[in-house]
């Protein structure tokens, strides 16, 4: 019974990681600034190596691992693009955007972390949702850095 629930629960946190891949490329797409669209783009690749990682979990305990994101990722990510292209980009929509899709994949990987895992699997969704905490926090630095400069306003 735990193995099922197991990979149920591995299965969408993989489905979480596709979805912020994808989205991550979408924000990516987004920003104005080639060092923010680097820096974007090098986290959609870290949403991949973990999903990857989650895929080989579940793998490991028998079960048929998730490949894709969800309806609703995609929907978001459409939603981005026409938005970008009906109002042009901008280096702080991107960022709101990836904060946002980042504090949707933390309350997913809390909620897994809630439940049953056994300890190796905990371990690795455990320095998962660290990885994100810590991509949360340089976000936000970096959100107020570019609303701070958008404005013309220093910070304290």
């Amino acid at each position: 019974m735990h193995t099922r629930d197991t990979i149920r629960t591995l299965n969408n946190l993989i489905r979480t990681c596709r979805d912020a891949e994808w989205l991550c490329r979408t924000c990516a797409g987004e920003a104005l600034g080639g060092e923010l669209r680097l820096l974007i783009s090098h986290r959609s690749e870290e949403w991949a190596r973990q999903g990857d990682e989650l895929q080989a979990l579940v793998l490991l305990l028998d079960g048929a691992p998730r490949q894709s994101g969800s309806i609703g990722g995609v929907l978001l990510g459409a939603w981005i693009s026409l938005r970008s292209t009906l109002l042009g980009g901008s280096d702080l929509s991107a960022l709101d955007d990836w904060l946002l899709m980042q504090e949707r994949a933390l309350d997913r990987y809390e909620t897994a972390l809630r439940g049953y895992l056994p300890e190796r699997i905990r371990r690795t969704v455990g320095l998962q949702a660290d990885r994100t905490i810590e991509r949360l926090g340089q976000i936000s630095a970096l959100c107020d850095q570019y609303a701070f400069d958008t404005r013309g306003i220093s910070p304290l």
